[in-house]
């Protein structure tokens, strides 16, 4: 069953333009959504509530394509219970259809989620109402009927994930700026019209312009690591060169389509990134959402910055409350 509401087009169309690159060539990472300590504690939070709620109601919120709902995985569903992905991008639910085909769609904006009060059982969200706004906020807080619950994972301001984003949107964006994709598609064709018989001296002009260009990438590997941006600056630096090297051996449709593929996903992705960064809530954000939720006879249950190992920065806010 699908359902769907558009308040906010533009941001729409946004999000559905970064689901639609990350669902094809995969140039990105998740950016932490998958971590084992937040698999760990929806996949613990699902047991308990499908135990605790038989035949409930549930609704992940901002879902995307359903790094949340992965963790419910394996996990024994009584016939009755609803389980409902809602998100403003049609590309994600997309993706969430595909892969989890028991589960009921909305495509929504989360400041304005066209469902009734107190009708959810669990109302989960991870790294997704902060992008929606502080109504967004208050708004999920109506969901949860009396005796149920409202879990959420909320980015850090100070946390190791906006650390990772903010050296990622640099990196990105220092990509897209040097113009290296364009230029090697320019080199990659005229190579290719190289080996049909045309004469050599456009790509090795074309080569000799790209090359320091190229090597900008270097600095932004030294500075952030190879493993910045889901090791998209690592994968693009060591493809171009294997390419080039050994043009014969790859499949012109296939070269160009995947430089393109990336010209096109990269924006999206250092919007992401930066979207990302912004909204990280602060401790006093945090605890100010958290006194919001005591006046609205939620009884706090977990709220805390969540550690691992081997970082002194937060992974993310971890927040459970049951509606009284």
């Amino acid at each position: 069953m699908s359902d769907s509401i558009f308040d906010s087009p533009a941001r729409a169309n946004e999000w559905d333009r970064y689901w639609k690159g990350s669902s094809s060539a995969n140039a990105y990472s998740a950016g932490g959504s998958k971590h084992p300590v937040l698999q760990q504690f929806w996949r613990e939070l699902f047991m308990a509530s499908l135990s605790e709620y038989p035949q409930g109601r549930m609704i992940d919120l901002c879902g995307g394509s359903g790094a949340v709902l992965s963790a419910a995985e394996g996990l024994s569903v009584s016939e009755g219970t609803e389980l409902i992905s809602l998100d403003i991008s049609v590309s994600a639910l997309a993706l969430v259809v595909q892969n989890y085909p028991y589960v009921q769609t909305i495509a929504a904006d989360a400041a304005h989620i066209p469902l009734e009060s107190k009708t959810m059982d669990l109302v989960s969200s991870q790294f997704g109402i902060e992008y929606a706004g502080e109504q967004a906020m208050s708004e999920v807080a109506r969901l949860p009927r009396k005796g149920g619950k409202l879990a959420l994972v909320l980015h850090h301001s100070d946390g190791l994930i906006q650390q990772e984003c903010a050296s990622s949107a640099d990196a990105i964006q220092r990509l897209i700026d040097s113009d290296l994709i364009s230029m090697a598609l320019d080199m990659f064709e005229k190579g290719y019209s190289m080996l049909r018989g045309a004469g050599s001296d456009e790509f090795h002009s074309a080569a000799r312009a790209v090359n320091p260009v190229y090597r900008s990438l270097e600095p932004i590997m030294d500075e952030h690591g190879v493993h910045v941006a889901g090791e998209t600056i690592a994968t693009l630096y060591n493809r171009i060169a294997e390419i080039q090297k050994n043009l014969p051996r790859y499949e012109e449709t296939e070269v160009i389509g995947w430089l393109e593929a990336m010209a096109s996903e990269l924006p999206a992705y250092a919007d992401r990134m930066v979207a990302m960064c912004q909204s990280g809530q602060s401790p006093e954000q945090f605890k100010s959402f958290c006194a919001h939720l005591s006046q609205m006879n939620y009884r706090i249950q977990q709220a805390h910055p969540q550690q691992i190992a081997d970082t002194t920065l937060p992974l993310a806010w971890m927040l459970v409350a049951e509606k009284s």
